[in-house]
C-alpha cells in the first residue's frame, strides 16, 4: 500500500465515524413529546419512631420540673426515668452526661404527632438510669445543636442523684 493510498484509506475512516456521530446525534433529537398532562403519584410518607416502654418499667420519671433537684435511688437494682422535650426537626437534641456511679441503661427519642403540613414535631427523649455506686452523683444534659459551640445561653437540666 502506498503512502497516498494509506492517506486516503485514513481519510475515509475518519470520515465514516464524523458522519457515524452526526447521525446518531441527530437520531437522538428525533423523539416524542409525552401528551397530556403528566400526574403525580403521592407516596406516603411515614417517620420511624421509637416505642420507649415506659409503661413496662416500675420507675420515678422526672422532667424538666425536677432541674436541680436531688432524688434518691438504690444501687444495683431500680433506677429511674429522665424525659425531656426535644425536636432534633430543628437540629436541637440534648446532650447527656452522668457521673461514674450512675449508668445510662438505654435511652430513646419518641417522635411527636406532626399537624399536617408540620415537616417536624416535637417529641421527649427518654434515658433510663441505674446506680452503680454508692454517693453523690448527677445526670446532666444540655440542648444545643451539636455543631454549634457552647454559648452559655443553651438551656440545660441537672439532677442530682444520691445512689444508696
Amino acid at each position: 500500500m502506498t503512502t497516498d493510498s494509506w492517506k486516503k484509506h485514513k481519510s475515509i475512516g475518519i470520515l465514516s465515524v464524523f458522519v457515524v456521530l452526526a447521525a446518531l446525534l441527530i437520531l437522538s433529537g428525533c423523539t416524542t413529546q409525552p401528551t397530556g398532562t403528566p400526574t403525580a403519584t403521592p407516596t406516603a410518607t411515614t417517620v420511624p419512631t421509637t416505642t420507649f416502654p415506659i409503661n413496662e418499667v416500675d420507675m420515678a420519671v422526672y422532667n424538666e420540673t425536677a432541674n436541680n433537684t436531688t432524688v434518691e435511688i438504690p444501687v444495683g437494682s431500680g433506677g429511674l426515668i429522665v424525659r425531656l422535650a426535644e425536636n432534633p426537626s430543628t437540629g436541637y437534641s440534648w446532650n447527656a452526661t452522668v457521673t461514674s456511679g450512675l449508668t445510662i441503661v438505654d435511652d430513646a427519642y419518641e417522635a411527636g404527632v406532626a399537624s399536617q403540613g408540620m415537616v417536624g414535631a416535637p417529641g421527649t427523649h427518654y434515658w433510663i438510669l441505674s446506680g452503680t455506686a454508692a454517693g453523690q452523683q448527677k445526670f446532666s444534659a444540655i440542648y444545643m445543636r451539636p455543631w454549634e459551640n457552647v454559648t452559655g445561653s443553651e438551656d440545660t437540666f441537672v439532677l442530682n442523684v444520691l445512689v444508696e
